[in-house]
């Protein structure tokens, strides 16, 4: 199952002549790129419905030129041409996500991706007109093939819960337990086994019944992504959220994406390879939390886990340097004062017990001072606006 289903027309659109994609720009990829860093040397595997045309697409044609493609396989159908499929069918949704992780536009003069000095892994495992157990089977093939072939980031943006053909084989909520499931199993087996660091999108069930990620977003060993709005850096509603019942936050971290989860994963692990390109030696436990701890947020939530990564902060954490704590602020009272830097639309607060989110309030505002009210049962309250961020932590009588 494909977590988006729309035209990937936010980013190619010639309305942008920033050098960066808003994303790029959010998450600082300003100083991956200062620092030289391109992913180079590193294996990124896709797993994804299909990457029709990718060899045609301008933003990608340096990867070809360059010889930086280096085993597709198509699962669907092994005998089908290199990079076809069905535009029907959505079989674009990969040459999007790739863009994403390495695309460069030099038409445009638009950097989309960070990791464009990696090497590819290409696979087709999911189909855009049908959900079946199958394709679950395909992607765990699809991983040993690239494990084996020393591929060091998984990007999936595939997930599966109620969408299945046949009814009987859908996910119940209480299988997304980071155990259940045949896909969850495998990326946490095979990310442990080969040293792989899994980036998943977190899916878009946010605002419906499921609410909650699907699998493999469970997967403890893997790094799941949320999407983020793009000044305010708050949650879309479409993000699925961390199930309750998690031992551990799902997902651990967000950027912007408007699209969909599909979007905001392969930003990260484009962030991901050039920190890789930097250390060698970092297993993808190291990663994880490295682009964890350089998230806006003090402490994470399971609408958006640590908030958006500042890939300047990250570079500073491979090179050994100490990353100043966001603020926290402790009160007894029953309120508090929040001042502002700068002026903003509006406050978004998530009231959290540990970091499961009781409540997001959303405050508008014209002032540089607004109110905070604690919440019953609420352990700590992030409040976020346009620049900042404040972690209050309510200490009960």
């Amino acid at each position: 199952m494909r977590w988006l289903k729309l035209a990937f027309l936010f980013l190619s659109a010639p309305l942008f002549s920033q050098q960066l994609s808003f994303a790029l720009e959010q998450v600082n990829g300003q100083a991956i790129i200062e620092a030289g860093l391109t992913g180079k040397g590193v294996k990124i595997g896709i797993i994804d419905g299909g990457f029709l045309r990718a060899d045609k697409n301008e933003s990608l044609r340096k990867l070809f030129e360059n010889g930086q493609v280096a085993g597709y396989k198509d699962y669907l159908d092994p005998d089908a041409d290199d990079f076809a499929g069905s535009a029907a069918f959505d079989d674009v949704h990969g040459t999007e996500v790739w863009e994403l992780i390495g695309g460069l536009n030099e038409e445009r003069k638009v950097q989309y991706g960070l990791a464009t000095g990696a090497t590819y892994y290409l696979a087709r495992t999911d189909h855009g007109g049908y959900e079946r157990r199958q394709e679950e089977k395909f992607a765990i093939e699809a991983m040993e093939w690239m494990a084996k072939e020393g591929v060091q980031i998984i990007n999936i943006s595939l997930g599966y819960n109620f969408g299945f053909n046949d009814k009987r084989e859908n996910y119940k909520p209480e299988q997304i337990d980071g155990k259940s499931t045949i896909l969850t199993q495998a990326v946490n087996r095979i990310a442990k086994q080969y040293n792989i660091l899994f980036v998943l999108a977190a899916g878009n069930d946010g605002n419906h019944k499921w609410r909650i990620v699907g699998s493999p977003g469970d997967a403890e060993n893997a790094l799941t992504v949320g999407a983020t709005k793009f000044k305010v850096w708050d949650g879309m509603k479409y993000t699925s959220k961390g199930p309750e019942w998690l031992d551990y936050v799902k997902p651990e971290i967000s950027c912007y994406s408007s699209l969909g989860t599909s979007f905001s994963a392969p930003i990260i692990a484009g962030l991901a390879a050039c920190l890789l390109e930097m250390d060698a030696t970092l297993d993808h436990h190291d990663l994880k939390k490295i682009i964890m701890q350089s998230g806006n947020l003090a402490s994470p939530n399971n609408y958006i886990g640590y908030g958006v990564p500042d890939a300047g902060l990250a570079i500073a954490q491979v090179n050994g340097k100490e990353v100043e704590p966001i603020t926290v602020t402790h009160t007894q009272k029953k309120s508090i004062e929040v001042v502002l830097k700068n002026p903003t639309i509006y406050v978004t607060v998530y009231h959290k017990k540990g970091w499961e989110v009781l409540k997001k309030e959303v405050i508008r505002t014209d002032k540089l001072k607004v109110k905070i009210r604690r919440r019953e049962d609420a352990q700590s309250s992030t409040v976020i606006w346009e620049g900042g961020s404040l972690e209050v932590v309510w200490e009960y009588d």
